[in-house]
Protein backbone atom coordinates (compact mmCIF):
# COMPACT_ATOMS: atom_id res chain seq x y z
CA UNK A 1 0.00 0.00 0.00
CA UNK A 2 1.44 3.39 -1.02
CA UNK A 3 1.70 6.34 1.38
CA UNK A 4 -0.96 8.17 -0.67
CA UNK A 5 -3.35 5.22 -0.41
CA UNK A 6 -2.70 4.91 3.32
CA UNK A 7 -3.37 8.62 3.79
CA UNK A 8 -6.74 8.33 2.07
CA UNK A 9 -7.80 5.71 4.63
CA UNK A 10 -7.30 8.11 7.53
CA UNK A 11 -10.36 9.47 9.29
CA UNK A 12 -10.65 13.24 9.51
CA UNK A 13 -9.85 13.15 13.23
CA UNK A 14 -6.67 11.24 12.42
CA UNK A 15 -5.85 13.74 9.64
CA UNK A 16 -6.34 16.61 12.10
CA UNK A 17 -4.01 14.93 14.61
CA UNK A 18 -1.32 14.61 11.90
CA UNK A 19 -1.72 18.13 10.47
CA UNK A 20 1.65 19.26 11.88
CA UNK A 21 3.65 16.05 12.09
CA UNK A 22 2.60 14.66 8.66
CA UNK A 23 0.96 17.51 6.69
CA UNK A 24 1.26 15.67 3.36
CA UNK A 25 -0.71 12.69 4.67
CA UNK A 26 -3.28 14.99 6.29
CA UNK A 27 -3.82 16.89 3.02
CA UNK A 28 -4.17 13.71 0.95
CA UNK A 29 -6.71 12.32 3.42
CA UNK A 30 -8.73 15.54 3.45
CA UNK A 31 -8.75 15.91 -0.33
CA UNK A 32 -10.06 12.35 -0.61
CA UNK A 33 -13.04 13.29 1.60
CA UNK A 34 -14.07 16.59 -0.02
CA UNK A 35 -16.79 14.88 -2.06
CA UNK A 36 -18.16 12.80 0.82
CA UNK A 37 -20.29 13.30 3.93
CA UNK A 38 -17.11 14.35 5.77
CA UNK A 39 -16.68 17.37 3.46
CA UNK A 40 -16.93 20.06 6.15
CA UNK A 41 -14.32 18.38 8.36
CA UNK A 42 -12.06 17.94 5.30
CA UNK A 43 -12.38 21.65 4.50
CA UNK A 44 -11.33 22.53 8.07
CA UNK A 45 -8.21 20.36 7.72
CA UNK A 46 -7.40 21.88 4.32
CA UNK A 47 -7.95 25.40 5.69
CA UNK A 48 -5.45 24.77 8.47
CA UNK A 49 -2.85 23.38 6.06
CA UNK A 50 -3.38 26.27 3.62
CA UNK A 51 -3.00 28.80 6.44
CA UNK A 52 0.24 27.19 7.60
CA UNK A 53 1.67 27.39 4.06
CA UNK A 54 0.61 31.02 3.55
CA UNK A 55 -2.27 30.41 1.11
CA UNK A 56 -4.53 32.85 2.94
CA UNK A 57 -7.31 33.41 0.41
CA UNK A 58 -7.72 29.67 -0.20
CA UNK A 59 -7.67 28.99 3.56
CA UNK A 60 -10.30 31.69 4.09
CA UNK A 61 -12.59 30.22 1.44
CA UNK A 62 -12.29 26.71 2.86
CA UNK A 63 -12.84 27.64 6.51
CA UNK A 64 -15.70 30.11 5.99
CA UNK A 65 -17.52 27.58 3.81
CA UNK A 66 -17.03 24.92 6.50
CA UNK A 67 -18.14 27.22 9.33
CA UNK A 68 -21.29 28.25 7.44
CA UNK A 69 -22.31 24.58 7.23
CA UNK A 70 -21.18 23.66 10.74
CA UNK A 71 -23.22 26.49 12.29
CA UNK A 72 -26.38 24.89 10.93
CA UNK A 73 -25.87 21.83 13.11
CA UNK A 74 -25.20 21.24 16.77
CA UNK A 75 -22.09 22.88 18.29
CA UNK A 76 -19.11 20.61 17.71
CA UNK A 77 -15.36 20.37 18.11
CA UNK A 78 -15.01 20.88 14.34
CA UNK A 79 -16.80 24.21 14.55
CA UNK A 80 -14.39 25.17 17.33
CA UNK A 81 -11.42 24.21 15.16
CA UNK A 82 -12.81 26.23 12.27
CA UNK A 83 -13.29 29.29 14.49
CA UNK A 84 -9.68 28.95 15.64
CA UNK A 85 -8.38 28.91 12.07
CA UNK A 86 -10.54 31.89 11.05
CA UNK A 87 -9.30 33.81 14.11
CA UNK A 88 -5.69 33.05 13.13
CA UNK A 89 -6.39 34.31 9.59
CA UNK A 90 -7.82 37.59 10.91
CA UNK A 91 -4.78 37.94 13.15
CA UNK A 92 -2.53 37.42 10.12
CA UNK A 93 -4.52 40.11 8.26
CA UNK A 94 -3.89 42.53 11.18
CA UNK A 95 -7.49 42.48 12.39
CA UNK A 96 -6.88 41.71 16.10
CA UNK A 97 -10.33 42.83 17.26
CA UNK A 98 -12.04 40.28 15.00
CA UNK A 99 -9.48 37.61 15.94
CA UNK A 100 -10.22 38.15 19.66
CA UNK A 101 -13.98 37.89 19.02
CA UNK A 102 -13.53 34.56 17.24
CA UNK A 103 -11.21 33.14 19.90
CA UNK A 104 -13.73 34.16 22.58
CA UNK A 105 -16.50 32.47 20.59
CA UNK A 106 -14.34 29.33 20.42
CA UNK A 107 -13.85 29.42 24.21
CA UNK A 108 -17.62 29.72 24.77
CA UNK A 109 -18.36 26.88 22.35
CA UNK A 110 -15.69 24.63 23.87
CA UNK A 111 -17.09 25.14 27.36
CA UNK A 112 -20.63 24.58 26.10
CA UNK A 113 -19.74 21.20 24.61
CA UNK A 114 -17.53 20.46 27.63
CA UNK A 115 -14.37 19.74 25.63
CA UNK A 116 -11.43 20.60 27.93
CA UNK A 117 -8.75 20.18 25.24
CA UNK A 118 -10.54 22.55 22.85
CA UNK A 119 -11.10 24.97 25.75
CA UNK A 120 -7.42 24.96 26.70
CA UNK A 121 -6.36 25.45 23.07
CA UNK A 122 -8.76 28.38 22.64
CA UNK A 123 -7.64 30.03 25.88
CA UNK A 124 -4.00 29.59 24.92
CA UNK A 125 -4.43 31.14 21.46
CA UNK A 126 -6.59 33.97 22.85
CA UNK A 127 -3.81 34.70 25.35
CA UNK A 128 -1.20 34.88 22.59
CA UNK A 129 -3.44 37.32 20.66
CA UNK A 130 -3.86 39.51 23.78
CA UNK A 131 -0.18 39.31 24.78
CA UNK A 132 0.68 42.92 23.93
CA UNK A 133 -2.74 44.64 24.15
CA UNK A 134 -3.90 43.16 27.49
CA UNK A 135 -1.00 41.25 29.11
CA UNK A 136 -2.73 40.76 32.49
CA UNK A 137 -5.76 39.11 30.91
CA UNK A 138 -3.51 37.14 28.58
CA UNK A 139 -1.50 35.72 31.48
CA UNK A 140 -4.70 34.66 33.28
CA UNK A 141 -5.96 32.83 30.17
CA UNK A 142 -2.70 31.02 29.46
CA UNK A 143 -2.32 30.01 33.11
CA UNK A 144 -5.80 28.47 32.99
CA UNK A 145 -4.86 26.69 29.76
CA UNK A 146 -1.65 25.39 31.37
CA UNK A 147 -3.56 23.92 34.31
CA UNK A 148 -6.01 22.22 31.95
CA UNK A 149 -3.21 20.76 29.82
CA UNK A 150 -1.67 19.38 33.02
CA UNK A 151 -4.96 17.74 34.00
CA UNK A 152 -5.24 16.25 30.52
CA UNK A 153 -1.66 14.94 30.77
CA UNK A 154 -0.84 16.69 27.50
CA UNK A 155 2.97 17.15 27.45
CA UNK A 156 3.00 19.17 24.25
CA UNK A 157 0.25 21.52 25.48
CA UNK A 158 2.08 22.03 28.79
CA UNK A 159 5.34 22.73 26.97
CA UNK A 160 3.80 25.27 24.59
CA UNK A 161 2.05 27.07 27.46
CA UNK A 162 5.31 27.30 29.45
CA UNK A 163 7.15 28.48 26.32
CA UNK A 164 4.68 31.34 25.87
CA UNK A 165 4.75 32.23 29.56
CA UNK A 166 8.51 32.51 29.18
CA UNK A 167 7.96 35.04 26.39
CA UNK A 168 5.52 36.96 28.61
CA UNK A 169 8.17 37.16 31.35
CA UNK A 170 10.80 38.29 28.82
CA UNK A 171 8.47 41.09 27.70
CA UNK A 172 8.19 42.23 31.33
CA UNK A 173 11.94 41.97 31.97
CA UNK A 174 11.54 39.02 34.36
CA UNK A 175 14.44 36.87 33.08
CA UNK A 176 14.50 34.54 36.12
CA UNK A 177 10.78 33.81 35.58
CA UNK A 178 11.39 33.22 31.87
CA UNK A 179 14.26 30.84 32.76
CA UNK A 180 12.00 28.80 35.06
CA UNK A 181 9.30 28.46 32.38
CA UNK A 182 11.83 27.39 29.73
CA UNK A 183 13.21 24.75 32.08
CA UNK A 184 9.72 23.41 32.75
CA UNK A 185 8.89 23.37 29.04
CA UNK A 186 12.07 21.41 28.30
CA UNK A 187 11.08 18.93 30.99
CA UNK A 188 7.56 18.33 29.62
CA UNK A 189 8.15 18.37 25.86
CA UNK A 190 8.73 15.24 23.77
CA UNK A 191 11.65 17.00 22.15
CA UNK A 192 12.52 14.26 19.70
CA UNK A 193 9.06 14.70 18.14
CA UNK A 194 9.14 18.51 18.08
CA UNK A 195 12.62 19.72 17.06
CA UNK A 196 11.33 23.23 16.18
CA UNK A 197 9.95 23.64 19.70
CA UNK A 198 13.20 22.37 21.24
CA UNK A 199 15.25 24.76 19.12
CA UNK A 200 13.02 27.69 20.11
CA UNK A 201 13.25 26.82 23.81
CA UNK A 202 17.03 26.38 23.73
CA UNK A 203 17.42 29.67 21.84
CA UNK A 204 15.38 31.43 24.53
CA UNK A 205 17.42 29.66 27.21
CA UNK A 206 20.65 31.20 25.89
CA UNK A 207 19.12 34.65 26.39
CA UNK A 208 17.58 34.15 29.84
CA UNK A 209 20.29 32.02 31.52
CA UNK A 210 21.20 33.68 34.84
CA UNK A 211 24.67 35.18 35.04
CA UNK A 212 25.47 32.83 37.92
CA UNK A 213 24.43 29.73 35.97
CA UNK A 214 27.25 27.20 35.52
CA UNK A 215 29.16 27.61 32.28
CA UNK A 216 28.57 23.94 31.54
CA UNK A 217 24.82 24.62 31.23
CA UNK A 218 25.44 27.31 28.65
CA UNK A 219 27.92 25.04 26.89
CA UNK A 220 25.47 22.10 26.85
CA UNK A 221 22.76 24.37 25.44
CA UNK A 222 25.02 25.55 22.61
CA UNK A 223 26.18 21.99 21.91
CA UNK A 224 22.60 20.76 21.65
CA UNK A 225 21.70 23.61 19.31
CA UNK A 226 24.75 22.86 17.19
CA UNK A 227 23.70 19.20 17.07
CA UNK A 228 20.22 20.18 15.87
CA UNK A 229 21.72 22.42 13.21
CA UNK A 230 24.14 19.84 11.82
CA UNK A 231 21.87 16.80 12.02
CA UNK A 232 18.55 18.23 10.80
CA UNK A 233 17.43 17.88 7.18
CA UNK A 234 15.08 20.85 7.62
CA UNK A 235 16.69 24.03 6.21
CA UNK A 236 14.31 26.31 8.13
CA UNK A 237 15.26 24.67 11.44
CA UNK A 238 18.97 24.90 10.61
CA UNK A 239 18.62 28.62 9.80
CA UNK A 240 16.66 29.31 13.00
CA UNK A 241 19.31 27.62 15.13
CA UNK A 242 22.11 29.41 13.28
CA UNK A 243 20.50 32.77 14.11
CA UNK A 244 20.35 31.86 17.79
CA UNK A 245 23.95 30.64 17.89
CA UNK A 246 25.23 33.70 16.01
CA UNK A 247 23.73 35.98 18.65
CA UNK A 248 26.27 34.71 21.19
CA UNK A 249 29.23 33.88 18.92
CA UNK A 250 32.41 35.84 18.09
CA UNK A 251 32.16 38.04 15.00
CA UNK A 252 33.93 35.67 12.60
CA UNK A 253 32.02 32.60 13.75
CA UNK A 254 28.74 34.55 13.66
CA UNK A 255 29.36 35.54 10.04
CA UNK A 256 29.95 31.88 9.09
CA UNK A 257 26.75 30.77 10.86
CA UNK A 258 24.66 33.49 9.22
CA UNK A 259 26.11 32.82 5.77
CA UNK A 260 25.40 29.11 6.19
CA UNK A 261 21.80 29.91 7.15
CA UNK A 262 21.45 32.06 4.03
CA UNK A 263 22.67 29.17 1.88
CA UNK A 264 20.07 26.90 3.54
CA UNK A 265 17.18 29.29 2.85
CA UNK A 266 18.03 30.51 -0.65
CA UNK A 267 16.29 27.53 -2.38
CA UNK A 268 13.09 28.29 -0.44
CA UNK A 269 12.54 31.70 -2.03
CA UNK A 270 11.47 34.72 0.03
CA UNK A 271 11.57 33.09 3.45
CA UNK A 272 10.50 35.13 6.49
CA UNK A 273 13.95 34.72 8.13
CA UNK A 274 15.86 36.27 5.19
CA UNK A 275 15.60 39.95 6.24
CA UNK A 276 16.88 39.20 9.75
CA UNK A 277 19.78 37.17 8.35
CA UNK A 278 20.75 39.92 5.88
CA UNK A 279 20.40 42.62 8.54
CA UNK A 280 22.55 40.70 11.03
CA UNK A 281 25.20 40.07 8.36
CA UNK A 282 25.14 43.76 7.46
CA UNK A 283 25.77 44.67 11.10
CA UNK A 284 28.51 42.05 11.34
CA UNK A 285 30.33 43.30 8.24
CA UNK A 286 29.94 46.91 9.36
CA UNK A 287 31.50 46.11 12.75
CA UNK A 288 34.45 44.52 10.93
CA UNK A 289 34.85 47.53 8.63
CA UNK A 290 33.73 45.62 5.51
CA UNK A 291 31.41 48.37 4.33
CA UNK A 292 30.85 46.95 0.84
CA UNK A 293 29.54 43.68 2.32
CA UNK A 294 27.47 45.58 4.88
CA UNK A 295 25.87 47.67 2.12
CA UNK A 296 25.13 44.58 0.00
CA UNK A 297 23.24 42.83 2.80
CA UNK A 298 21.39 46.00 3.77
CA UNK A 299 20.25 46.36 0.15
CA UNK A 300 19.09 42.73 0.17
CA UNK A 301 17.08 43.44 3.33
CA UNK A 302 15.33 46.42 1.72
CA UNK A 303 14.67 44.51 -1.49
CA UNK A 304 13.04 41.67 0.46
CA UNK A 305 10.84 44.09 2.42
CA UNK A 306 9.64 45.75 -0.77
CA UNK A 307 8.89 42.46 -2.52
CA UNK A 308 7.04 40.94 0.39
CA UNK A 309 5.06 44.13 1.06
CA UNK A 310 3.64 44.08 -2.46
CA UNK A 311 2.93 40.34 -2.28
CA UNK A 312 1.29 40.57 1.16
CA UNK A 313 -0.90 43.49 0.09
CA UNK A 314 -2.04 41.61 -3.03
CA UNK A 315 -2.80 38.49 -1.01
CA UNK A 316 -4.65 40.46 1.67
CA UNK A 317 -6.85 42.09 -0.97
CA UNK A 318 -7.63 38.66 -2.44
CA UNK A 319 -8.47 37.36 1.03
CA UNK A 320 -10.81 40.28 1.76
CA UNK A 321 -12.54 39.62 -1.57
CA UNK A 322 -13.09 36.00 -0.54
CA UNK A 323 -14.54 37.13 2.81
CA UNK A 324 -16.97 39.43 1.03
CA UNK A 325 -17.99 36.78 -1.49
CA UNK A 326 -18.81 34.26 1.23
CA UNK A 327 -20.69 36.75 3.42
CA UNK A 328 -24.01 35.66 1.91
CA UNK A 329 -23.41 32.08 3.08
CA UNK A 330 -22.61 33.32 6.58
CA UNK A 331 -25.80 35.42 6.63
CA UNK A 332 -27.87 32.41 5.58
CA UNK A 333 -26.32 30.29 8.32
CA UNK A 334 -26.92 33.05 10.86
CA UNK A 335 -30.62 33.22 9.94
CA UNK A 336 -30.95 29.47 10.37
CA UNK A 337 -29.38 29.63 13.80
CA UNK A 338 -31.70 32.47 14.72
CA UNK A 339 -34.74 30.32 13.92
CA UNK A 340 -33.42 27.43 16.00
CA UNK A 341 -31.96 29.18 19.04
CA UNK A 342 -33.60 32.21 20.66
CA UNK A 343 -30.55 32.98 22.75
CA UNK A 344 -28.33 32.83 19.68
CA UNK A 345 -30.71 35.28 18.05
CA UNK A 346 -30.11 37.91 20.70
CA UNK A 347 -26.36 37.40 20.57
CA UNK A 348 -26.25 37.73 16.80
CA UNK A 349 -28.41 40.88 16.86
CA UNK A 350 -26.08 42.43 19.41
CA UNK A 351 -23.02 41.61 17.30
CA UNK A 352 -24.69 43.04 14.19
CA UNK A 353 -25.53 46.22 16.09
CA UNK A 354 -21.96 46.58 17.32
CA UNK A 355 -20.67 46.12 13.78
CA UNK A 356 -23.14 48.76 12.55
CA UNK A 357 -21.99 51.20 15.20
CA UNK A 358 -18.36 50.65 14.17
CA UNK A 359 -19.34 51.17 10.52
CA UNK A 360 -21.24 54.38 11.26
CA UNK A 361 -18.26 55.79 13.15
CA UNK A 362 -16.25 55.79 9.91
CA UNK A 363 -19.01 56.46 7.34
CA UNK A 364 -20.54 59.69 6.02
CA UNK A 365 -24.28 59.39 6.77
CA UNK A 366 -25.49 61.03 3.53
CA UNK A 367 -23.29 59.45 0.85
CA UNK A 368 -22.33 56.19 2.64
CA UNK A 369 -18.71 56.83 1.66
CA UNK A 370 -15.91 56.93 4.23
CA UNK A 371 -15.99 60.09 6.32
CA UNK A 372 -13.15 62.61 6.66
CA UNK A 373 -11.81 61.08 9.89
CA UNK A 374 -11.58 57.60 8.37
CA UNK A 375 -10.01 59.04 5.21
CA UNK A 376 -7.17 60.65 7.15
CA UNK A 377 -6.68 57.63 9.41
CA UNK A 378 -6.40 55.21 6.48
CA UNK A 379 -4.59 57.72 4.29
CA UNK A 380 -1.80 58.26 6.80
CA UNK A 381 -1.54 54.48 7.24
CA UNK A 382 -1.28 53.86 3.47
CA UNK A 383 1.26 56.66 3.10
CA UNK A 384 3.57 54.85 5.52
CA UNK A 385 3.71 51.85 3.15
CA UNK A 386 4.71 53.65 -0.08
CA UNK A 387 7.93 52.90 -1.94
CA UNK A 388 9.32 54.19 -5.25
CA UNK A 389 7.69 51.14 -6.84
CA UNK A 390 4.34 51.31 -5.01
CA UNK A 391 3.19 54.95 -4.87
CA UNK A 392 -0.03 56.22 -3.33
CA UNK A 393 -2.30 58.25 -5.63
CA UNK A 394 -5.14 60.63 -4.79
CA UNK A 395 -7.97 62.24 -6.77
CA UNK A 396 -9.63 65.33 -5.26
CA UNK A 397 -13.08 65.61 -6.88
CA UNK A 398 -15.29 68.71 -6.74
CA UNK A 399 -18.88 69.12 -8.02
CA UNK A 400 -18.85 72.29 -10.15
CA UNK A 401 -21.14 75.18 -9.11
CA UNK A 402 -22.77 73.09 -6.40
CA UNK A 403 -23.97 76.16 -4.52
CA UNK A 404 -26.01 77.07 -7.61
CA UNK A 405 -27.69 73.64 -7.44
CA UNK A 406 -28.78 74.25 -3.83
CA UNK A 407 -29.86 77.83 -4.53
CA UNK A 408 -31.84 76.92 -7.67
CA UNK A 409 -33.42 73.56 -6.84
CA UNK A 410 -33.10 73.32 -3.06
CA UNK A 411 -31.00 71.36 -0.60
CA UNK A 412 -33.02 68.17 -1.03
CA UNK A 413 -32.02 68.09 -4.71
CA UNK A 414 -28.46 68.95 -3.70
CA UNK A 415 -28.37 65.98 -1.34
CA UNK A 416 -29.63 63.70 -4.11
CA UNK A 417 -26.86 64.97 -6.44
CA UNK A 418 -24.26 64.22 -3.74
CA UNK A 419 -25.62 60.70 -3.34
CA UNK A 420 -25.65 60.02 -7.10
CA UNK A 421 -22.07 61.29 -7.53
CA UNK A 422 -20.92 59.19 -4.55
CA UNK A 423 -22.51 56.09 -6.08
CA UNK A 424 -20.71 56.71 -9.39
CA UNK A 425 -17.40 57.18 -7.58
CA UNK A 426 -17.94 53.76 -6.00
CA UNK A 427 -18.65 52.35 -9.48
CA UNK A 428 -15.08 53.19 -10.60
CA UNK A 429 -13.28 52.02 -7.46
CA UNK A 430 -11.13 48.90 -7.27
CA UNK A 431 -10.52 46.49 -4.36
CA UNK A 432 -8.34 48.26 -1.81
CA UNK A 433 -9.38 51.80 -2.86
CA UNK A 434 -10.67 54.30 -0.31
CA UNK A 435 -13.53 56.56 -1.44
CA UNK A 436 -14.45 59.33 1.00
CA UNK A 437 -16.46 62.49 1.34
CA UNK A 438 -13.84 65.17 2.00
CA UNK A 439 -16.33 67.88 2.91
CA UNK A 440 -19.31 69.66 1.34
CA UNK A 441 -19.27 68.83 -2.36
CA UNK A 442 -15.68 67.51 -2.38
CA UNK A 443 -14.67 63.84 -2.48
CA UNK A 444 -11.34 61.96 -2.36
CA UNK A 445 -10.43 58.67 -4.06
CA UNK A 446 -7.19 56.97 -2.88
CA UNK A 447 -5.44 54.10 -4.64
CA UNK A 448 -2.15 52.29 -3.89
CA UNK A 449 -1.03 52.44 -7.54
CA UNK A 450 0.63 54.85 -10.01
CA UNK A 451 -1.45 57.95 -10.68
CA UNK A 452 -1.96 56.96 -14.33
CA UNK A 453 -4.14 54.06 -13.14
CA UNK A 454 -6.26 56.45 -11.11
CA UNK A 455 -6.47 58.89 -14.04
CA UNK A 456 -8.19 56.20 -16.13
CA UNK A 457 -10.81 55.67 -13.42
CA UNK A 458 -11.40 59.43 -13.23
CA UNK A 459 -12.05 59.57 -16.99
CA UNK A 460 -14.55 56.72 -16.51
CA UNK A 461 -16.19 58.73 -13.74
CA UNK A 462 -16.46 61.83 -15.98
CA UNK A 463 -18.13 59.65 -18.63
CA UNK A 464 -20.67 58.31 -16.09
CA UNK A 465 -21.43 61.89 -15.03
CA UNK A 466 -21.95 63.04 -18.65
CA UNK A 467 -24.29 60.14 -19.47
CA UNK A 468 -26.39 60.35 -16.29
CA UNK A 469 -29.98 61.66 -16.82
CA UNK A 470 -29.70 64.60 -14.42
CA UNK A 471 -32.87 66.23 -15.80
CA UNK A 472 -34.85 63.32 -14.34
CA UNK A 473 -33.99 64.80 -10.94
CA UNK A 474 -34.78 68.41 -11.85
CA UNK A 475 -35.51 70.09 -15.24
CA UNK A 476 -32.46 71.94 -16.49
CA UNK A 477 -30.09 70.31 -13.98
CA UNK A 478 -26.59 69.54 -15.29
CA UNK A 479 -23.65 68.25 -13.25
CA UNK A 480 -19.92 68.35 -14.05
CA UNK A 481 -16.81 67.56 -12.04
CA UNK A 482 -13.38 69.14 -11.63
CA UNK A 483 -10.64 66.72 -10.58
CA UNK A 484 -7.08 67.21 -9.34
CA UNK A 485 -4.70 64.23 -9.35
CA UNK A 486 -1.41 63.61 -7.54
CA UNK A 487 0.80 60.77 -6.35
CA UNK A 488 3.51 60.37 -3.72
CA UNK A 489 6.34 57.98 -2.97
CA UNK A 490 7.01 59.69 0.37
CA UNK A 491 5.11 59.01 3.65
CA UNK A 492 3.43 62.44 3.56
CA UNK A 493 -0.35 62.09 3.19
CA UNK A 494 -1.13 65.77 3.87
CA UNK A 495 1.37 66.80 1.20
CA UNK A 496 -0.29 64.41 -1.29
CA UNK A 497 -3.69 66.03 -0.68
CA UNK A 498 -2.09 69.47 -0.99
CA UNK A 499 -0.75 68.65 -4.46
CA UNK A 500 -4.13 67.29 -5.55
CA UNK A 501 -5.85 70.40 -4.15
CA UNK A 502 -3.59 72.78 -6.12
CA UNK A 503 -4.31 70.91 -9.33
CA UNK A 504 -8.04 70.97 -8.59
CA UNK A 505 -7.97 74.73 -8.31
CA UNK A 506 -5.98 74.95 -11.55
CA UNK A 507 -8.93 73.16 -13.20
CA UNK A 508 -11.38 75.61 -11.64
CA UNK A 509 -9.38 78.62 -12.79
CA UNK A 510 -9.25 77.16 -16.31
CA UNK A 511 -13.03 76.80 -16.56
CA UNK A 512 -13.85 73.57 -14.61
CA UNK A 513 -15.16 70.19 -15.91
CA UNK A 514 -11.69 68.69 -16.48
CA UNK A 515 -8.95 66.53 -14.96
CA UNK A 516 -5.54 67.98 -14.06
CA UNK A 517 -2.70 65.48 -13.61
CA UNK A 518 0.58 67.37 -14.02
CA UNK A 519 1.69 70.90 -13.24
Amino acid sequence: MTDATAAQLLSMDQAWDRRDTAPGQARAAAQAQVGTAARTQALVVLAYLDWRTGQLSQATEHVTTAISTLRLGEPSVWLGRGLNILAALHSTLNRPDRAVELYEEQVSLARHIQDPELTATALHDLAVELRHSDPQRARAHITEALNTFRQLRSPFGVAIAHANLAEFDRDEGDLPGAYRHVQRALHYAHLDQHPHLEASLLSTLLVVLPAQAPQRERRRTRQRLEYLRTHSDNPELRATVALALAEHAPSGEAAELLSSALDDLQPLGDHVLLPELHERLSQNYSAQGHHEGALHHLQETLAYVRRTHVAERRQNIQTFEVLARIQALQDQAREERQRNHELQTHLQELRALNARIRELSRTDHLTRLANREHLFSEGHHLAQTVTPYTPLSAALIDIDHFKLVNDTWGHQTGDLVLQRVARMILDVTRPGDIAARYGGEEFVLLRAAPVEHLEGSCHDLQQLIRLHPWEDIAPGLQVTLSIGLAQTTEPQFDTLLGHADRRLYSVKRAGRNAIHLRD
